[in-house]
Protein backbone atom coordinates (compact mmCIF):
# COMPACT_ATOMS: atom_id res chain seq x y z
CA UNK A 1 0.00 0.00 0.00
CA UNK A 2 1.08 3.38 -0.94
CA UNK A 3 -0.68 6.54 -0.14
CA UNK A 4 1.79 9.58 -1.19
CA UNK A 5 3.68 7.37 -3.73
CA UNK A 6 4.08 10.21 -6.14
CA UNK A 7 5.21 12.38 -3.45
CA UNK A 8 2.52 14.53 -4.30
CA UNK A 9 3.57 15.33 -8.02
CA UNK A 10 0.64 14.49 -10.23
CA UNK A 11 0.69 12.65 -13.14
CA UNK A 12 1.68 14.29 -16.59
CA UNK A 13 1.88 11.91 -19.69
CA UNK A 14 4.51 14.81 -21.19
CA UNK A 15 7.43 13.80 -18.57
CA UNK A 16 5.90 10.39 -17.82
CA UNK A 17 6.84 9.67 -22.02
CA UNK A 18 9.95 11.88 -21.87
CA UNK A 19 11.25 9.42 -18.93
CA UNK A 20 9.86 6.27 -20.23
CA UNK A 21 12.12 6.87 -23.52
CA UNK A 22 14.83 7.46 -21.20
CA UNK A 23 14.68 4.14 -20.16
CA UNK A 24 14.31 2.71 -23.30
CA UNK A 25 16.73 3.92 -24.62
CA UNK A 26 19.19 2.13 -21.41
CA UNK A 27 18.17 0.55 -18.53
CA UNK A 28 19.90 1.96 -16.25
CA UNK A 29 19.87 5.64 -16.08
CA UNK A 30 21.00 8.27 -13.13
CA UNK A 31 18.91 10.55 -11.18
CA UNK A 32 21.11 13.49 -12.24
CA UNK A 33 20.81 12.65 -15.65
CA UNK A 34 16.85 11.84 -15.54
CA UNK A 35 16.97 15.85 -13.66
CA UNK A 36 18.56 17.27 -16.67
CA UNK A 37 16.71 15.67 -19.15
CA UNK A 38 13.54 16.81 -18.13
CA UNK A 39 13.99 19.80 -16.32
CA UNK A 40 13.12 19.14 -12.91
CA UNK A 41 14.42 18.70 -9.19
CA UNK A 42 15.00 15.04 -7.38
CA UNK A 43 12.38 14.73 -5.95
CA UNK A 44 10.02 14.74 -9.03
CA UNK A 45 12.65 12.71 -11.23
CA UNK A 46 11.87 10.23 -8.58
CA UNK A 47 8.24 10.26 -8.60
CA UNK A 48 7.94 9.96 -11.90
CA UNK A 49 10.03 6.87 -12.00
CA UNK A 50 7.79 5.63 -9.48
CA UNK A 51 4.99 6.62 -11.63
CA UNK A 52 6.10 4.37 -14.11
CA UNK A 53 6.08 1.55 -11.84
CA UNK A 54 2.99 2.31 -10.01
CA UNK A 55 1.05 2.22 -14.24
CA UNK A 56 3.36 -1.13 -14.83
CA UNK A 57 5.72 0.49 -17.10
CA UNK A 58 8.69 -0.35 -16.04
CA UNK A 59 10.24 -2.67 -13.56
CA UNK A 60 12.17 -0.68 -11.20
CA UNK A 61 13.97 -3.55 -9.49
CA UNK A 62 15.20 -5.44 -12.69
CA UNK A 63 15.28 -1.70 -14.02
CA UNK A 64 13.72 -2.86 -17.35
CA UNK A 65 10.69 -1.99 -18.96
CA UNK A 66 7.75 -3.85 -18.87
CA UNK A 67 6.48 -5.69 -22.29
CA UNK A 68 3.58 -3.09 -21.80
CA UNK A 69 6.18 -0.55 -21.43
CA UNK A 70 7.73 -1.55 -24.63
CA UNK A 71 4.70 -2.04 -26.50
CA UNK A 72 3.69 1.42 -25.94
CA UNK A 73 7.29 2.87 -26.66
CA UNK A 74 6.95 1.25 -29.76
CA UNK A 75 3.13 2.28 -30.44
CA UNK A 76 2.16 5.63 -29.06
CA UNK A 77 5.80 6.61 -27.54
CA UNK A 78 4.39 10.09 -25.98
CA UNK A 79 1.42 8.86 -24.35
CA UNK A 80 -1.10 11.05 -26.37
CA UNK A 81 -4.00 8.17 -27.43
CA UNK A 82 -6.87 8.29 -25.94
CA UNK A 83 -6.33 4.39 -26.20
CA UNK A 84 -3.69 4.76 -24.25
CA UNK A 85 -4.67 6.93 -21.56
CA UNK A 86 -7.53 4.59 -20.71
CA UNK A 87 -5.08 1.84 -19.95
CA UNK A 88 -2.66 4.23 -18.02
CA UNK A 89 -6.24 4.73 -15.89
CA UNK A 90 -6.68 0.64 -16.65
CA UNK A 91 -3.61 -0.44 -14.62
CA UNK A 92 -4.00 2.09 -11.95
CA UNK A 93 -7.87 1.60 -11.35
CA UNK A 94 -6.52 -2.07 -10.95
CA UNK A 95 -3.35 -1.88 -8.83
CA UNK A 96 -4.42 -2.04 -5.43
CA UNK A 97 -0.99 -0.80 -4.06
CA UNK A 98 -1.82 2.54 -5.99
CA UNK A 99 -4.68 2.49 -3.20
CA UNK A 100 -6.53 5.91 -3.82
CA UNK A 101 -6.58 5.03 -7.79
CA UNK A 102 -7.64 1.64 -6.91
CA UNK A 103 -10.54 2.41 -4.07
CA UNK A 104 -11.94 5.48 -5.54
CA UNK A 105 -12.18 3.49 -9.40
CA UNK A 106 -14.04 0.57 -8.07
CA UNK A 107 -15.77 0.89 -4.75
CA UNK A 108 -16.76 4.77 -5.05
CA UNK A 109 -16.81 6.10 -8.27
CA UNK A 110 -19.25 3.34 -9.51
CA UNK A 111 -21.84 4.10 -7.12
CA UNK A 112 -21.63 8.21 -7.97
CA UNK A 113 -22.99 10.76 -10.65
CA UNK A 114 -22.00 13.93 -9.23
CA UNK A 115 -19.98 14.62 -6.44
CA UNK A 116 -17.45 16.81 -4.89
CA UNK A 117 -13.41 16.21 -4.08
CA UNK A 118 -14.50 16.08 -0.52
CA UNK A 119 -17.21 13.19 -1.15
CA UNK A 120 -14.14 11.52 -2.11
CA UNK A 121 -11.75 12.07 0.68
CA UNK A 122 -15.01 11.06 3.19
CA UNK A 123 -15.18 7.72 1.51
CA UNK A 124 -11.34 7.14 1.46
CA UNK A 125 -11.11 7.82 5.35
CA UNK A 126 -14.68 5.73 6.15
CA UNK A 127 -12.76 2.75 4.35
CA UNK A 128 -9.69 3.54 6.81
CA UNK A 129 -7.13 5.32 4.73
CA UNK A 130 -5.80 8.00 7.34
CA UNK A 131 -6.93 10.48 9.09
CA UNK A 132 -8.71 13.54 7.42
CA UNK A 133 -6.18 15.70 8.17
CA UNK A 134 -3.49 13.42 6.24
CA UNK A 135 -1.61 16.03 3.59
CA UNK A 136 -0.94 12.57 1.69
CA UNK A 137 -3.73 11.36 1.34
CA UNK A 138 -5.56 14.67 0.53
CA UNK A 139 -2.99 14.92 -2.29
CA UNK A 140 -3.73 11.67 -3.50
CA UNK A 141 -7.49 12.60 -3.66
CA UNK A 142 -6.60 15.85 -5.58
CA UNK A 143 -4.00 13.88 -8.05
CA UNK A 144 -6.14 11.40 -9.19
CA UNK A 145 -9.66 14.24 -9.70
CA UNK A 146 -6.56 16.30 -11.61
CA UNK A 147 -5.66 13.74 -14.29
CA UNK A 148 -9.01 13.28 -15.48
CA UNK A 149 -9.83 17.52 -15.81
CA UNK A 150 -5.85 18.04 -16.95
CA UNK A 151 -4.78 18.36 -20.72
CA UNK A 152 -1.60 17.12 -19.52
CA UNK A 153 -3.11 13.49 -18.40
CA UNK A 154 -5.97 11.87 -18.73
CA UNK A 155 -8.36 14.26 -19.93
CA UNK A 156 -9.09 12.73 -23.48
CA UNK A 157 -10.94 9.95 -21.55
CA UNK A 158 -13.90 12.34 -21.00
CA UNK A 159 -14.66 10.05 -17.79
CA UNK A 160 -14.62 13.12 -15.08
CA UNK A 161 -16.16 16.18 -16.14
CA UNK A 162 -16.62 19.35 -13.79
CA UNK A 163 -20.12 20.75 -13.67
CA UNK A 164 -18.84 24.50 -14.97
CA UNK A 165 -15.76 25.87 -15.88
CA UNK A 166 -12.38 24.08 -14.05
CA UNK A 167 -11.36 25.96 -11.28
CA UNK A 168 -7.77 25.97 -10.28
CA UNK A 169 -8.00 24.42 -6.89
CA UNK A 170 -9.55 21.03 -7.27
CA UNK A 171 -11.80 20.89 -4.42
CA UNK A 172 -13.61 23.71 -5.56
CA UNK A 173 -14.81 21.52 -8.11
CA UNK A 174 -18.20 19.60 -8.70
CA UNK A 175 -17.40 16.60 -10.62
CA UNK A 176 -20.09 14.03 -12.33
CA UNK A 177 -18.81 11.24 -13.66
CA UNK A 178 -19.28 10.40 -17.64
CA UNK A 179 -18.73 7.40 -19.06
CA UNK A 180 -18.06 7.40 -22.46
CA UNK A 181 -20.05 6.05 -25.19
CA UNK A 182 -17.57 5.11 -27.71
CA UNK A 183 -15.26 3.19 -25.85
CA UNK A 184 -13.07 0.95 -28.25
CA UNK A 185 -14.04 -2.72 -28.02
CA UNK A 186 -9.99 -3.95 -27.79
CA UNK A 187 -9.60 -1.90 -24.49
CA UNK A 188 -12.62 -4.25 -23.23
CA UNK A 189 -10.74 -7.31 -24.59
CA UNK A 190 -7.24 -6.55 -23.41
CA UNK A 191 -8.50 -5.70 -19.49
CA UNK A 192 -11.05 -8.87 -19.75
CA UNK A 193 -7.75 -10.94 -21.00
CA UNK A 194 -5.09 -9.05 -18.92
CA UNK A 195 -7.60 -9.74 -15.83
CA UNK A 196 -7.55 -13.75 -17.02
CA UNK A 197 -3.66 -13.44 -16.98
CA UNK A 198 -3.32 -12.29 -13.57
CA UNK A 199 -6.26 -14.10 -11.89
CA UNK A 200 -7.02 -17.40 -13.64
CA UNK A 201 -4.83 -18.18 -16.33
CA UNK A 202 -6.81 -21.35 -17.62
CA UNK A 203 -9.71 -19.28 -16.92
CA UNK A 204 -12.56 -20.35 -20.42
CA UNK A 205 -15.37 -18.37 -19.33
CA UNK A 206 -16.86 -15.58 -17.25
CA UNK A 207 -20.29 -14.12 -16.75
CA UNK A 208 -21.47 -10.89 -17.68
CA UNK A 209 -22.27 -10.28 -13.74
CA UNK A 210 -18.29 -11.00 -13.23
CA UNK A 211 -17.07 -8.16 -15.51
CA UNK A 212 -19.32 -5.88 -13.89
CA UNK A 213 -18.85 -6.70 -10.02
CA UNK A 214 -15.11 -7.66 -9.79
CA UNK A 215 -12.83 -4.98 -8.97
CA UNK A 216 -10.17 -4.27 -11.58
CA UNK A 217 -12.64 -5.99 -14.24
CA UNK A 218 -14.26 -3.43 -16.64
CA UNK A 219 -17.72 -2.58 -15.51
CA UNK A 220 -15.79 -1.00 -12.12
CA UNK A 221 -13.06 0.80 -13.59
CA UNK A 222 -15.32 2.31 -16.76
CA UNK A 223 -18.56 2.26 -15.32
CA UNK A 224 -20.27 0.14 -17.65
CA UNK A 225 -23.61 -0.62 -17.69
CA UNK A 226 -24.94 -3.97 -18.57
CA UNK A 227 -26.52 -2.96 -21.76
CA UNK A 228 -23.29 -1.09 -22.81
CA UNK A 229 -21.19 -3.92 -21.97
CA UNK A 230 -23.39 -6.71 -24.19
CA UNK A 231 -23.03 -4.06 -26.85
CA UNK A 232 -19.27 -4.40 -27.03
CA UNK A 233 -18.95 -7.90 -26.22
CA UNK A 234 -21.47 -8.60 -29.42
CA UNK A 235 -18.77 -6.64 -31.35
CA UNK A 236 -16.14 -8.66 -29.61
CA UNK A 237 -17.55 -11.92 -31.14
CA UNK A 238 -17.66 -10.59 -34.56
CA UNK A 239 -15.46 -11.39 -37.18
CA UNK A 240 -14.59 -7.77 -37.01
CA UNK A 241 -12.98 -8.32 -33.79
CA UNK A 242 -11.57 -11.61 -34.58
CA UNK A 243 -13.96 -13.22 -32.77
CA UNK A 244 -12.05 -12.87 -29.40
CA UNK A 245 -14.88 -14.18 -27.31
CA UNK A 246 -18.14 -15.77 -27.55
CA UNK A 247 -21.70 -14.40 -26.35
CA UNK A 248 -24.26 -16.96 -24.34
CA UNK A 249 -27.15 -14.47 -23.05
CA UNK A 250 -30.25 -16.41 -24.73
CA UNK A 251 -32.20 -18.69 -22.34
CA UNK A 252 -31.24 -17.27 -19.13
CA UNK A 253 -27.51 -18.00 -19.97
CA UNK A 254 -25.15 -14.93 -18.77
CA UNK A 255 -21.89 -15.98 -20.19
CA UNK A 256 -18.74 -14.93 -21.90
CA UNK A 257 -16.62 -17.46 -23.63
CA UNK A 258 -12.94 -16.24 -23.66
CA UNK A 259 -11.88 -17.59 -27.24
CA UNK A 260 -8.80 -15.49 -27.68
CA UNK A 261 -5.98 -17.71 -26.60
CA UNK A 262 -2.85 -15.20 -26.76
CA UNK A 263 -1.13 -12.87 -24.87
CA UNK A 264 -3.04 -10.08 -23.83
CA UNK A 265 -0.30 -7.09 -24.88
CA UNK A 266 -0.88 -9.22 -28.47
CA UNK A 267 -4.68 -7.25 -28.32
CA UNK A 268 -2.97 -3.76 -27.48
CA UNK A 269 -1.18 -4.47 -30.73
CA UNK A 270 -4.41 -5.58 -32.86
CA UNK A 271 -5.73 -2.05 -32.28
CA UNK A 272 -2.94 0.19 -32.96
CA UNK A 273 -1.89 -1.85 -35.88
CA UNK A 274 -6.00 -1.09 -37.15
CA UNK A 275 -5.96 2.24 -35.77
CA UNK A 276 -2.44 2.94 -38.43
CA UNK A 277 -4.29 1.10 -41.05
CA UNK A 278 -7.25 3.86 -41.04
Amino acid sequence: MAIGFSQNFGLELKLLSTTLNAFSQKNQVSRMELMRLLGVGDNKAEALVTWLKYIGLRDNVKQELTSLGEALIKFDPYLEEVFTQWIIHYKLASNPEAEVWYILSNEFLPNQTQFSYYDALDFLISKGLHAKNDNHLKADVSIFLRSFISESALNKTGYLKTDAQVKRIVSQNKFYKNPTADIPPYLIAYVIFEQREKNSLNLSTITIKELLTLKGNVGRIFSLSREKLEEILKLLSSPQYNQLVYLATSAGLDQVGLKFKGNSLEIIKMYYIKERKR
